[in-house]
Protein backbone atom coordinates (compact mmCIF):
# COMPACT_ATOMS: atom_id res chain seq x y z
CA UNK A 1 0.00 0.00 0.00
CA UNK A 2 1.38 3.42 -0.91
CA UNK A 3 0.58 6.99 0.04
CA UNK A 4 1.10 9.97 -2.27
CA UNK A 5 2.59 13.03 -0.58
CA UNK A 6 2.69 16.41 -2.32
CA UNK A 7 6.06 18.10 -2.05
CA UNK A 8 6.60 21.85 -1.79
CA UNK A 9 6.63 21.93 -5.60
CA UNK A 10 3.20 20.23 -5.65
CA UNK A 11 4.76 17.12 -7.14
CA UNK A 12 3.28 13.87 -5.87
CA UNK A 13 5.75 11.31 -4.51
CA UNK A 14 4.71 7.83 -3.45
CA UNK A 15 5.75 6.47 -0.06
CA UNK A 16 5.12 2.94 1.13
CA UNK A 17 2.86 2.92 4.17
CA UNK A 18 4.16 1.06 7.20
CA UNK A 19 2.21 -2.16 7.57
CA UNK A 20 0.25 -3.07 10.70
CA UNK A 21 2.82 -5.81 11.28
CA UNK A 22 5.70 -3.32 11.14
CA UNK A 23 3.98 -1.03 13.62
CA UNK A 24 3.18 -3.88 16.01
CA UNK A 25 6.78 -5.15 15.90
CA UNK A 26 8.08 -1.62 16.49
CA UNK A 27 5.74 -1.33 19.48
CA UNK A 28 6.95 -4.66 20.86
CA UNK A 29 10.56 -3.45 20.65
CA UNK A 30 9.57 -0.33 22.56
CA UNK A 31 7.79 -2.53 25.12
CA UNK A 32 11.04 -4.46 25.54
CA UNK A 33 12.76 -1.16 26.33
CA UNK A 34 10.04 -0.41 28.89
CA UNK A 35 10.59 -3.83 30.46
CA UNK A 36 14.34 -3.27 30.61
CA UNK A 37 13.78 0.10 32.31
CA UNK A 38 11.43 -1.47 34.87
CA UNK A 39 13.96 -4.19 35.68
CA UNK A 40 16.73 -1.59 36.03
CA UNK A 41 14.78 0.66 38.38
CA UNK A 42 13.33 -2.13 40.52
CA UNK A 43 16.76 -3.71 40.70
CA UNK A 44 18.04 -0.54 42.36
CA UNK A 45 15.09 -0.39 44.75
CA UNK A 46 16.79 -2.15 47.63
CA UNK A 47 19.77 0.17 47.66
CA UNK A 48 17.87 3.43 47.08
CA UNK A 49 14.37 3.10 48.51
CA UNK A 50 13.11 2.02 51.89
CA UNK A 51 9.83 0.23 52.34
CA UNK A 52 7.68 3.25 53.02
CA UNK A 53 4.44 4.31 51.38
CA UNK A 54 5.75 7.66 50.09
CA UNK A 55 8.94 6.19 48.66
CA UNK A 56 6.97 3.41 46.98
CA UNK A 57 5.04 6.09 45.15
CA UNK A 58 8.32 7.78 44.22
CA UNK A 59 9.53 4.48 42.77
CA UNK A 60 6.31 4.07 40.80
CA UNK A 61 6.66 7.58 39.39
CA UNK A 62 10.29 6.98 38.48
CA UNK A 63 9.23 3.89 36.54
CA UNK A 64 6.06 5.13 34.89
CA UNK A 65 6.84 8.73 33.98
CA UNK A 66 9.69 7.93 31.51
CA UNK A 67 7.58 5.14 29.98
CA UNK A 68 4.63 7.47 29.51
CA UNK A 69 6.74 10.25 27.95
CA UNK A 70 8.98 7.95 25.89
CA UNK A 71 6.89 7.95 22.64
CA UNK A 72 6.37 11.73 22.65
CA UNK A 73 9.97 12.63 23.49
CA UNK A 74 11.49 10.12 21.06
CA UNK A 75 9.29 11.05 18.12
CA UNK A 76 9.88 14.77 18.66
CA UNK A 77 13.65 14.60 19.02
CA UNK A 78 14.30 11.64 16.68
CA UNK A 79 12.35 12.99 13.68
CA UNK A 80 9.24 10.87 14.01
CA UNK A 81 10.83 7.69 15.31
CA UNK A 82 11.12 5.70 18.50
CA UNK A 83 13.81 3.06 18.90
CA UNK A 84 11.29 0.46 17.70
CA UNK A 85 10.42 2.52 14.62
CA UNK A 86 14.12 2.95 13.86
CA UNK A 87 14.64 -0.80 14.02
CA UNK A 88 11.73 -1.40 11.63
CA UNK A 89 12.74 1.56 9.41
CA UNK A 90 9.44 3.41 9.73
CA UNK A 91 8.67 6.98 10.79
CA UNK A 92 5.92 9.55 11.32
CA UNK A 93 5.47 12.30 8.72
CA UNK A 94 2.83 14.90 8.01
CA UNK A 95 0.57 14.33 5.03
CA UNK A 96 1.98 17.44 3.36
CA UNK A 97 5.43 15.85 3.41
CA UNK A 98 6.87 18.17 6.04
CA UNK A 99 8.34 17.21 9.39
CA UNK A 100 5.62 16.72 11.98
CA UNK A 101 5.29 19.47 14.59
CA UNK A 102 5.29 19.13 18.37
CA UNK A 103 1.52 19.65 18.42
CA UNK A 104 1.08 16.79 15.94
CA UNK A 105 3.22 14.47 18.06
CA UNK A 106 1.30 15.57 21.14
CA UNK A 107 -2.05 14.70 19.54
CA UNK A 108 -0.75 11.27 18.50
CA UNK A 109 0.58 10.70 22.02
CA UNK A 110 -2.66 11.71 23.75
CA UNK A 111 -4.92 9.68 21.48
CA UNK A 112 -2.69 6.62 21.88
CA UNK A 113 -4.55 6.21 25.16
CA UNK A 114 -7.61 5.26 23.08
CA UNK A 115 -5.82 3.71 20.12
CA UNK A 116 -3.44 1.51 22.06
CA UNK A 117 -3.70 1.59 25.84
CA UNK A 118 -7.37 1.30 26.83
CA UNK A 119 -8.43 -1.15 24.12
CA UNK A 120 -5.11 -3.03 23.84
CA UNK A 121 -4.45 -1.73 20.33
CA UNK A 122 -7.72 -3.00 18.83
CA UNK A 123 -9.02 0.50 18.01
CA UNK A 124 -5.69 1.46 16.45
CA UNK A 125 -5.50 -1.67 14.30
CA UNK A 126 -9.10 -1.30 13.09
CA UNK A 127 -8.62 2.39 12.28
CA UNK A 128 -5.39 1.71 10.38
CA UNK A 129 -7.12 -1.01 8.36
CA UNK A 130 -10.19 1.13 7.60
CA UNK A 131 -8.64 4.50 6.73
CA UNK A 132 -6.65 3.21 3.74
CA UNK A 133 -3.73 5.49 4.65
CA UNK A 134 -2.41 3.52 7.58
CA UNK A 135 -3.71 6.08 10.08
CA UNK A 136 -4.88 5.42 13.61
CA UNK A 137 -7.06 7.97 15.42
CA UNK A 138 -4.00 9.90 16.55
CA UNK A 139 -2.76 10.16 12.97
CA UNK A 140 -6.15 11.31 11.71
CA UNK A 141 -6.28 14.06 14.33
CA UNK A 142 -2.66 15.12 13.77
CA UNK A 143 -2.69 14.90 9.96
CA UNK A 144 0.13 12.37 10.01
CA UNK A 145 0.90 8.91 8.68
CA UNK A 146 3.55 6.29 9.37
CA UNK A 147 5.65 5.38 6.34
CA UNK A 148 8.66 3.24 5.56
CA UNK A 149 11.89 5.22 5.53
CA UNK A 150 13.38 3.08 2.78
CA UNK A 151 12.32 4.61 -0.52
CA UNK A 152 10.21 2.32 -2.68
CA UNK A 153 12.00 3.79 -5.70
CA UNK A 154 15.76 3.78 -5.72
CA UNK A 155 17.41 6.90 -7.14
CA UNK A 156 20.11 4.63 -8.54
CA UNK A 157 17.52 3.60 -11.12
CA UNK A 158 17.98 7.03 -12.64
CA UNK A 159 21.47 7.27 -14.10
CA UNK A 160 22.46 10.73 -15.20
CA UNK A 161 25.00 10.32 -18.01
CA UNK A 162 28.30 12.17 -17.75
CA UNK A 163 28.05 15.56 -19.38
CA UNK A 164 30.12 16.19 -22.50
CA UNK A 165 32.92 18.76 -22.30
CA UNK A 166 31.05 20.98 -24.76
CA UNK A 167 27.68 20.55 -23.01
CA UNK A 168 25.48 23.65 -23.27
CA UNK A 169 22.64 23.99 -20.75
CA UNK A 170 19.25 24.94 -22.08
CA UNK A 171 17.66 26.29 -18.91
CA UNK A 172 19.91 28.52 -16.76
CA UNK A 173 16.88 29.07 -14.52
CA UNK A 174 17.54 25.66 -12.90
CA UNK A 175 19.89 27.39 -10.46
CA UNK A 176 16.71 28.35 -8.58
CA UNK A 177 16.13 24.67 -7.74
CA UNK A 178 17.59 22.82 -4.76
CA UNK A 179 19.19 19.41 -4.41
CA UNK A 180 15.95 18.16 -2.84
CA UNK A 181 13.99 19.40 -5.86
CA UNK A 182 16.25 17.38 -8.16
CA UNK A 183 15.95 14.30 -5.96
CA UNK A 184 12.17 14.64 -6.23
CA UNK A 185 12.37 14.89 -10.04
CA UNK A 186 14.55 11.77 -10.13
CA UNK A 187 11.90 9.92 -8.14
CA UNK A 188 9.27 11.11 -10.60
CA UNK A 189 11.36 9.81 -13.51
CA UNK A 190 11.90 6.51 -11.74
CA UNK A 191 8.13 6.08 -11.38
CA UNK A 192 7.74 5.84 -15.20
CA UNK A 193 4.37 7.51 -14.71
CA UNK A 194 3.81 9.66 -17.81
CA UNK A 195 1.00 11.68 -16.29
CA UNK A 196 3.09 12.41 -13.18
CA UNK A 197 6.04 13.45 -15.36
CA UNK A 198 3.86 15.79 -17.42
CA UNK A 199 2.38 17.32 -14.27
CA UNK A 200 5.86 17.78 -12.82
CA UNK A 201 7.02 19.38 -16.06
CA UNK A 202 4.23 21.97 -15.95
CA UNK A 203 4.95 22.72 -12.29
CA UNK A 204 8.65 23.29 -13.01
CA UNK A 205 7.82 25.43 -16.06
CA UNK A 206 5.55 27.59 -13.92
CA UNK A 207 8.07 27.78 -11.09
CA UNK A 208 10.99 28.78 -13.32
CA UNK A 209 9.02 30.87 -15.82
CA UNK A 210 10.04 28.79 -18.83
CA UNK A 211 8.28 26.90 -21.61
CA UNK A 212 9.25 23.71 -23.38
CA UNK A 213 7.89 21.64 -26.26
CA UNK A 214 9.62 18.49 -24.94
CA UNK A 215 7.81 15.52 -23.47
CA UNK A 216 7.74 15.33 -19.69
CA UNK A 217 10.40 12.60 -19.66
CA UNK A 218 12.89 14.53 -21.84
CA UNK A 219 12.19 17.83 -20.12
CA UNK A 220 12.90 16.46 -16.63
CA UNK A 221 16.11 14.79 -17.83
CA UNK A 222 17.20 18.09 -19.38
CA UNK A 223 16.46 19.95 -16.15
CA UNK A 224 18.49 17.42 -14.15
CA UNK A 225 21.42 17.60 -16.60
CA UNK A 226 21.39 21.40 -16.59
CA UNK A 227 21.31 21.41 -12.79
CA UNK A 228 24.29 19.03 -12.70
CA UNK A 229 26.15 21.30 -15.13
CA UNK A 230 25.75 24.40 -12.95
CA UNK A 231 26.43 22.44 -9.76
CA UNK A 232 29.70 21.22 -11.31
CA UNK A 233 30.70 24.77 -12.24
CA UNK A 234 30.02 26.02 -8.71
CA UNK A 235 32.05 23.21 -7.15
CA UNK A 236 34.98 23.62 -9.56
Amino acid sequence: MSLQIDTAQNVGVDYEIASIGDRILAQLIDYAIYFGWILTVTGLKASIFADSFSQTWMLTGLIMLPIMLYPLVCEYFLDGQTVGKMALKIKVIRLDGNKATLSAYLLRWLLAIIDVTIFSGVVGILTIAITGKGQRLGDLAAGTAVIKTQASISLEHIITPALADNYKPRYPEVVQLSDNDIRTLKKVLASNNEQLMETSMHKIESLLGIHSLDTGDNFLRQIISDFDYYAHIQSA
